[in-house]
């Protein structure tokens, strides 16, 4: 160490000659000093030997210390008067700052890489010492002197981390060791591949792409929803083999419909709506209810609750594509298309103009402020204007309801269709009561919802989309029969292929991919989504795929 002591009474000027292996007790008769004694007293782990960890603990202290008075600032000398206040530091905590360069945030995999470990001083305020029991209590108190305090030491050698790769760091695990110190681990995560690594630089979510990966965010838990989302895992990532994707699992604290959280932009950025917007759209909930009264008697449920989420996975989205929105938009109903010559456009359902009139603080529905909506929903997405269709909608989300195919083509639900299935297909594992009940649901749903559709597909039409009608089930949720809500993609064999939603009745499995094969679709693939269907969303709500 380049540091020199003075004794107690300033007489007598040492060199500070510390090594690992020696004896804090001899040390302290060496340099005689008390206050000096204090501060080792409070880096020592108990065992009274100088521990590597602790040597370099003991000379970023003397660092601070000798930078701490400014008329005798870094001349090497350790004063009375720094090593005071170097002790009334780690007294009161506020050492922590000083010592604690931990990682926080986005980190790459080369940096983590190239940290080393280290040790700081905290004040003794964590849970581990108020279960002590008086007796423990005292001799803890007796190793570090009074001092309140004890040594953290932070270890970055057993990360997993492949280079190249954005990370970030959650949280520090912290563990009690045995000689009275602690140990904190960082708890990273991978972020999302980057929108920039597309295969194809098509945006849109129907069958003219190439898809490079889907994510997932599973939850962590033991839970039937947790279980059946490592099922669909698995056979998603079964069908990428396949058809040439790979499948990619990111962190979040809660919340798994990844598909509304974000939105991809036709360059390949993310849009996310900044925190404010979100605490505002949450906090804002009294409102929402406006935004779906054309279809209050088919539809009560309302947008907004992804951005609860909006931090959670802001995490995991590498900084290079991140776009922050002044618009409120949720995934599910925003469907990325391309028009029929391949320019980028969007299908969005018109509530989101409510919401986004909300989160930007306008109450009127006027013509003027809704031209101002959309303008600034079309600056977010990085899209032309005139190439955004703002259908009505009469469920919360239109991806439920809508699914592009090829560039220029749009599958709309056909109830028609499927009542006509129903009643023309012997379904073995559906009674004949429970039939009924869904044709009579369907046949309601038809009705109400016809003006809706009907104006919705004209608006379409106008813009030069190709309409492809689906025969459509989705009628009852305990059913779980949906088939809109899908992921389409071209293999690079060049075969068209579709994921989608299983149900329970293989008649009607075959019957649907019947119609999408009419409507271009080479492979058609079922994946078990019951328990999610049953919460309103679907394999698409699920994943996110660039």
């Amino acid at each position: 160490m380049d540091f020199s002591l003075h004794n107690n009474d300033n007489s007598k000027l040492n060199k500070i000659d510390i090594k690992a292996k020696d004896s804090w007790e001899n040390l302290s008769k060496q340099y005689d000093n008390k206050l000096f004694n204090s501060v080792w007293q409070a880096v020592d782990n108990g065992d009274g030997i100088v521990q590597q960890n602790e040597l370099d603990l003991m000379n970023k202290l003397l660092s601070i210390a000798d930078n701490t008075i400014e008329q005798s600032k870094g001349n090497g000398i350790i004063d009375n008067d720094e090593l005071q206040t170097l002790i009334e530091k780690i007294k009161d905590g506020s050492i922590k700052k000083e010592l604690d360069n931990r990682l926080f945030g986005t980190v790459n995999a080369d940096i983590i890489d190239e940290v080393e470990n280290f040790s700081y001083i905290d004040k003794s305020q964590d849970v581990n010492t108020v279960s002590m029991t008086p007796a423990q209590q005292r001799q803890h108190n007796r190793k570090i002197k009074g001092n309140n305090s004890f040594v953290v030491n932070v270890d970055y050698s057993n990360l997993n981390v492949e280079t190249g790769d954005e990370y970030y760091i959650e949280k520090y695990n912290r563990v009690k060791n045995e000689d009275g110190t602690y140990t904190e681990t960082p708890v990273v995560h991978r972020k999302m591949a980057s929108g920039e690594n597309r295969k194809t630089a098509s945006w849109s979510e129907g069958l003219d792409r190439q898809i490079s990966k889907i994510t997932f965010a599973p939850p962590e838990s033991e839970t039937e929803r947790a279980k059946q989302m490592k099922t669909i895992i698995d056979e998603v990532r079964t069908i990428g083999k396949e058809v040439g994707f790979e499948v990619e699992e990111i962190h979040m604290n809660s919340g798994w419909w990844l598909e509304d959280y974000g939105v991809r932009r036709a360059d390949g950025k993310m849009v996310i709506p900044t925190e404010s917007i979100a605490d505002f759209v949450q906090s804002d909930k009294l409102n929402r209810k406006y935004s779906i009264t054309d279809r209050k008697n088919i539809s009560k449920a309302t947008q907004g609750n992804a951005a609860m989420f909006q931090q959670p996975f802001e995490k995991n989205v590498q900084d290079k594509d991140k776009v922050y929105s002044k618009s409120y938009l949720e995934g599910g109903n925003v469907l990325n298309t391309c028009l029929a010559d391949g320019t980028p456009a969007a299908i969005i359902g018109d509530e989101t103009i409510w919401y986004t009139l909300r989160a930007m603080k306008i109450d009127e529905y006027e013509e003027e402020n809704i031209e101002l909506a959309q303008k600034q929903i079309a600056e977010d997405l990085g899209i032309a204007q005139e190439n955004i269709t703002f259908i009505p909608q009469y469920d919360f989300h239109i991806d439920m309801l809508y699914r592009p195919l090829h560039n220029g083509e749009i599958a709309v639900p056909d109830y028609a269709e499927g009542i006509k299935i129903l009643k023309e297909t012997n379904i073995k594992n559906m009674d004949d009561t429970t039939k009924q009940e869904l044709i009579a649901r369907l046949e309601s749903l038809n009705e109400k919802s016809a003006g809706i559709r009907e104006a919705a597909e004209q608006k379409l039409t106008e813009k030069g989309y190709k309409i492809v009608k689906i025969p459509s089930f989705d009628a009852d949720n305990s059913l779980s029969i949906n088939y809109m809500n899908g992921i389409g993609g071209t293999s690079p064999k060049g075969e068209t292929f579709y994921i989608t939603n299983k149900s329970d009745y293989p008649e009607l499995n075959s019957k649907i991919q019947e119609y999408f094969q009419k409507a271009g679709i080479d492979k058609m693939y079922f994946v078990s989504t019951k328990q999610f269907l049953q919460s309103f969303g679907g394999i698409d709500c699920l994943s996110q795929e660039i």
